[in-house]
């Protein structure tokens, strides 16, 4: 596996990998550039970790936040979607709150089987545990097995079964108390 360094990241880094509704467009990167730029929401550069290879190329993300700010933090996303896509969707709520709650985790194509993903997810285990926290949590689509044998080998349990904008999930965690 190569060294990688783990930061917070800043407006130097676009994301691009990331798909909304399923299709990836420039529309689509757009938004998920605009909002990672931009300050006080979900996938703002103020909840994204970053690990990138010692010659600075990026081979992935994680985002997560206090999920007692979800509802505030969702609110200028839900905004942008409306305003560029027309689209009043209110997904329901990812998180109960009271625990860092990872969003998302991406790992570059080129980066994948390396471990990257593992690194991003023990890091945002210890970020949460230095910044006490009570709990990590995140959901784990019922239908991706092998992202809930990782989630459980790191350490994380399996909870409730939720709804999430028409599939079902599992509410995994790991508790620090």
């Amino acid at each position: 596996m190569p060294q990688l360094y783990l930061k917070s990241c800043y407006r130097r880094w676009k994301i691009s990998s990331f798909v909304l509704y399923k299709k990836k467009t420039k529309r689509s990167n757009s938004f998920f550039n605009r909002s990672f730029q931009q300050t006080g929401n979900l996938y703002s550069h103020e909840n994204t970790f970053v690990a990138v290879d010692p010659e600075g190329n990026v081979m992935g993300s994680l985002t997560g936040y206090n999920g007692d700010h979800f509802i505030a933090l969702r609110q200028p996303i839900l905004e942008l979607i409306q305003k560029q896509y027309a689209n009043d969707l209110i997904p329901e709520p990812e998180t109960v709150g009271q625990e860092f709650y990872i969003d998302s985790v991406a790992v570059s194509t080129a980066a994948r089987g390396q471990g990257v993903g593992t690194e991003l997810l023990k890091h945002a285990i210890k970020h949460a545990k230095n910044e006490d926290f009570k709990q990590i949590g995140l959901l784990v689509d019922l239908d991706n097995p092998n992202a809930k044998k990782l989630y459980e080998r790191l350490g994380f349990t399996l909870g409730n079964k939720m709804p999430f904008v028409g599939g079902e999930y599992y509410h995994m965690y790991i508790q620090f108390v």
